[in-house]
């Protein structure tokens, strides 16, 4: 069940189905329902359902402001955001890349000039060797799932964190788990039944009855189970989906450039100096005029 499952049960024919989709919106905070949530209120004419959406309008509202969307949960609990923090900044490694063969070519231009051909040759075999000998180092230092970028400039912590991939959503018979949530007199069994439903069954269709439980179980314990066990397996199902369609990776891609600095401006080629400003004209006629006329007026004194 995904979100255009949730948004189709909501214009439903049947009430109960309406009814069912308006509450699992509300178990599973989800934001992108908002709107359609609002819609189908105004002109919603049966009066459980009506107040199933307005409670569920109220829990997306708050959960908009706080912040949440499904796929951001997503991101956190399969520790997606764990491969974006440590992918390679190719920018960066490049760059490093670069600093190691300028550093390399001097190396070789310093030695080349102090000795012949022949010391020229030694260097060059040596740089090689020591470029072998640091990609040997680095081999040797991988385990299994970790990260390395070795240079002789900087070594980094191996941190060697995966994002956990999704499961196929189940298809098992849910039954007699199901029965157990909403009939047994034990609330422990009725919370560890939600449990179940969320982590050993995975099955969407499991969404309706811990909805139900979520709104209607008298215990606080077993509705907080209910809830969690809900958003697992829809974050499984969304999370399934975008991996089949190749949708998730396109927004680790997305994400992970979001994260990285932005590209400096390009440098802009040195413009030579303006020449100097001509200076001005000087009209010598106009000049000894004005001289003359002061001459005339100081003798008039």
């Amino acid at each position: 069940m995904n979100l255009e499952d949730l948004l189709n049960g909501l214009k439903a024919d049947d009430a109960t189905t309406r009814l069912q989709a308006a509450r699992i919106i509300g178990l599973l905070d989800e934001t992108l329902a908002l709107d359609a949530l609002a819609a189908r209120y105004r002109v919603e004419n049966v009066g459980e359902v009506r107040a199933a959406i307005a409670w569920a309008g109220k829990r997306v509202q708050a959960a908009r402001q706080a912040g949440y969307t499904t796929l951001d949960a997503i991101f956190k609990h399969f520790h997606i955001e764990y491969e974006i923090e440590n992918q390679e900044d190719e920018r960066e490694a490049e760059l490093l890349r670069k600093m190691q063969l300028d550093m390399d070519m001097q190396l070789l231009r310093e030695r080349s000039g102090k000795a012949g051909n022949a010391a020229l040759g030694a260097a060059i075999g040596g740089v090689l060797m020591g470029a072998q000998g640091m990609m040997i180092g680095a081999m040797a230092g991988l385990t299994p799932g970790a990260d390395a970028l070795s240079s002789g400039l900087e070594e980094r912590p191996q941190i060697g964190k995966r994002r956990v991939l999704p499961t196929r959503p189940g298809d098992s018979d849910i039954r007699l788990i199901v029965r157990r949530l909403l009939d047994d007199p034990n609330p422990d069994k009725r919370r560890r039944a939600a449990i179940d439903l969320g982590s050993i069954s995975n099955n969407p269709a499991a969404l309706p009855y811990l909805a139900q439980a979520f709104v209607e179980d008298a215990v606080q314990a077993v509705r907080e189970a209910a809830g969690r066990a809900g958003k697992l397996i829809y974050w499984n199902v969304i999370y399934w989906e975008m991996e089949q369609s190749g949708e998730m990776t396109r927004e680790i891609e997305r994400r992970a450039a979001a994260r990285r600095p932005a590209e400096p401006p390009p440098a802009q080629p040195n413009e030579p100096p303006a020449p100097p400003a001509d200076p001005p004209q000087v009209n010598l006629a106009e000049i000894l005029q004005k001289a003359e006329e002061k001459r005339e007026k100081r003798k008039q004194k």
